[in-house]
């Protein structure tokens, strides 16, 4: 008898260890089939390497994007680039300004844009590098056409954005002397329709890479008090008035803020190397996950709530994005072979379009945008599956991208 229910036993476990593998596979396909489909994607190719660090929407539901082109891997000029595109992604024009480094970009209230870009040097002192810069606020008509551009000495801009009142907030770090206490000191600079500074506020110890203008006409910018090492801890987030004036600054557990945005009710979600986070709008942290390995360049709002990161894997050097419940639950993945992204952007489809590099061969790549459709909620818990790596192809890319490639996300 008790080698009957035994047996019985034995198998009622074994029927319910497959019920469970079955279960959790069909959750994973379901996680999967909730992710968004690919719409479209294209590359841009004016020279053997190119590549777009921002993207942002325009009225007529189009892009407009800010990148460059290297005309030799090394030791070569870097040209900045502003496209314009439908959207649909293809060319409607392009504009070139030389010896220029991408940062930013955004649509003005009539129809032109302003774009963020800088230069660098680097010199070698007391065995240690020394960089300085100079960063230019460059207003264009609808067509691309510079009509005028401001000169930021010793600054090196993260992030433009239009302002209610027809100017600009420009937001990055200022590069500090040899031999003084801080490598940088991050700045937010307030300036009129012209590009004429009205203020500035100085942070010492920090330097921000991201920021936009909050609902109530405030700012909140983020980074990191050491910028080229980023240890965890480093984060910050700082929320000033409409005047500039600091309403509260914190501290996070997170190596870095790479990207902000705000949500509907005021919150304030943010991407980092390998974490991400959300907090109330005092500051106060609400939850922070981690993502080993995944560097989350860009974030995103999901219309329907939740969030999105989109980056690179620092691993194998291939572009992601990430699904985001509003509890902070990875729901889904989709993963880009022979890409890196580096911008995200919202798009009328409610979905996303993410801008960045392809590589198109170990030692050429591509500007490269692609539109992802708006998808329907994965079931709570069920994270998707990413697809396979890339192979050597894209591995050798990533690796020269590593490599050669560090000064470009400077």
């Amino acid at each position: 008898m008790m080698g009957i229910l035994r047996e019985i036993w034995q198998f009622k476990t074994v029927t319910a260890v497959l019920l469970i593998a079955v279960l959790l596979s069909m959750g994973m396909a379901s996680a999967a089939e909730a992710a968004p489909t690919v719409a479209w994607n294209t590359t841009f190719s004016p020279e053997n390497n190119s590549k777009f660090d921002a993207v942002a929407p325009t009225a007529d539901g189009g892009y407009i994007a800010l990148g460059s082109a290297v005309t030799k891997p090394y030791g070569g000029r870097q040209d900045l680039l502003l496209m314009k595109t439908d959207g649909q992604g293809n060319e409607v024009w392009t504009e070139r300004f030389p010896e220029m480094i991408p940062a930013s970009v955004a649509e003005t209230s009539d129809g032109g844009y302003i774009a963020g870009a800088y230069n660098l040097s680097t010199t070698v002192g007391e065995e240690r590098f020394i960089y300085q810069g100079t960063s230019f606020l460059i207003r264009t008509d609808a067509a691309g056409k510079e009509e005028w551009r401001q000169v930021l000495p010793n600054e090196k801009v993260s992030a433009v954005r239009p302002t209610a009142d027809g100017g600009y907030v420009i937001i990055g770090w200022l590069w500090n002397p040899p031999g003084s206490a801080n490598d940088t000191t991050a700045v937010i600079t307030k300036t009129d329709s012209d590009g004429t500074p009205t203020w500035n506020r100085t942070f010492p110890g920090t330097s921000a890479n991201a920021g936009v203008v909050t609902a109530d006409g405030g700012y909140i910018i983020g980074g990191t008090s050491s910028p080229f090492n980023n240890d965890v801890g480093d984060a910050f987030l700082i929320r000033l008035d409409a005047d500039g004036n600091t309403v509260w600054h914190k501290n996070y557990q997170a190596p870095v803020v790479y990207d902000i945005e705000e949500t509907d009710d005021g919150r304030f979600f943010y991407s980092s190397n390998y974490w991400y986070g959300l907090v109330e709008g005092d500051g106060e942290e609400i939850w922070l996950k981690n993502v080993e390995g995944l560097s989350g360049y860009a974030a995103a709002l999901q219309p329907s709530g939740g969030y999105v990161v989109a980056g690179t894997n620092a691993r194998n050097g291939e572009g992601f994005a990430l699904g985001i419940d509003e509890d902070g639950a990875v729901q889904w993945n989709t993963t880009f072979p022979d890409s890196g992204i580096y911008a995200a952007s919202s798009a009328p489809n409610g979905g996303y379009t993410l801008a960045g590099i392809r590589f198109l061969s170990p030692d050429t790549s591509a500007a490269w945008l692609v539109n992802l459709e708006g998808s329907a909620a994965a079931p709570t818990g069920t994270p998707a599956q990413g697809a396979p790596g890339f192979g050597a192809i894209g591995a050798g890319a990533a690796l020269l991208l590593l490599l050669a490639g560090r000064k470009w996300r400077e």
